[in-house]
């Protein structure tokens, strides 16, 4: 599986553990948001894209990190130049109402992948698709959830 890059790794520890004298996380979580971030920085879900980075010659394949880079922790950038925010707290937006029907988080990480990736994103409620909303919800761990909730 592939690995994501060190300051990654320690920022998502912190951001699991909440800081210092946090409880304990679960080790079955852990290895999810762990997964989750190694899917996250490497997975391809089957996509054959590749782009070349603004200030790069190589190409690289397309991955949820080439746009969301450092792990999503921080803001970000598609290949063509289109800015991105940054992926902590985004998980605590969802469920939200778009276009007048609910979105769930699954739902918009499967729209990512077979849109921006253009690959086949993992099965609802599958060992992948659970690893990712994981590693995307430890990355909101201690956001206020901003539940849209409609007018009276």
């Amino acid at each position: 599986m592939p690995s994501f890059p060190r300051t990654t790794a320690a920022l998502l520890a912190l951001t699991i553990a909440g800081g210092a004298g946090a409880t304990a996380v679960p080790h079955s979580l852990r290895q999810a948001v762990h997964d989750g971030a190694a899917l996250f920085a490497g997975g391809r879900f089957g996509s054959t894209r590749t782009y070349v980075p603004l200030n790069g010659f190589d190409r690289h394949a397309l991955t949820c990190q080439a746009c969301h880079s450092h792990g999503g922790i921080g803001p970000g950038r598609t290949p063509g130049g289109l800015a991105l925010p940054s992926l902590q707290g985004a998980a605590a937006g969802y469920p939200k109402l778009r276009g007048g029907r609910v979105v769930t988080l699954e739902q918009q990480i499967a729209h990512c992948i077979a849109g921006g990736l253009g690959g086949q994103p993992p099965r609802a409620g599958s060992a992948d698709m659970t690893d990712l909303v994981a590693y995307l919800s430890a990355l909101s761990r201690g956001r206020a959830f901003a539940t849209q909730l409609p007018a009276p």
